[in-house]
C-alpha cells in the first residue's frame, strides 16, 4: 500500500502490526535485505522517515552497522544514514541476503 493511500485510509502512528521475526533497524546485519514494517513515534517522526523514502513495505539493504554511530542503508537507489535513536523506533523484518 502506498503511503498516501495509507494516510487517506486513516493511518495512525500506532503501527502495531504483529509480525513474526520483527526487529528494529538498530538490530540489523550488514549485507542483509529488510522490509520496513512500521514506526514507533509521532507524526513528525513519521513525516521525516517517510520523506526519506522509507515507507511501510519498502525493501532496503544495510550498508553499514558497526554497533555505534549512524546506520547506513540503501533504499530505492539512495543511500541514507539514520541515527541510532531514530533507528530504534523503526520496525522491520528480514527479507534475505544480498548476492
Amino acid at each position: 500500500m502506498r503511503f498516501f493511500d495509507w494516510v487517506s485510509r486513516g493511518g495512525t502512528n500506532n503501527d502495531n502490526i504483529n509480525v513474526p521475526n520483527e526487529l528494529h533497524l538498530d538490530q540489523t546485519i550488514e549485507g542483509t535485505i529488510y522490509i520496513m514494517v512500521g514506526l514507533e513515534g509521532g507524526s513528525r517522526f513519521r513525516e521525516k522517515i517517510y520523506s526519506m523514502g522509507l515507507n511501510p513495505g519498502v525493501k532496503f539493504s544495510i550498508i553499514q552497522n558497526s554497533g555505534h554511530g549512524p546506520i547506513e542503508i540503501e533504499v530505492r537507489q539512495t543511500k541514507l544514514a539514520i541515527g541510532r535513536t531514530m533507528a530504534a523506533k523503526i520496525k522491520i523484518k528480514q527479507n534475505g541476503n544480498l548476492a
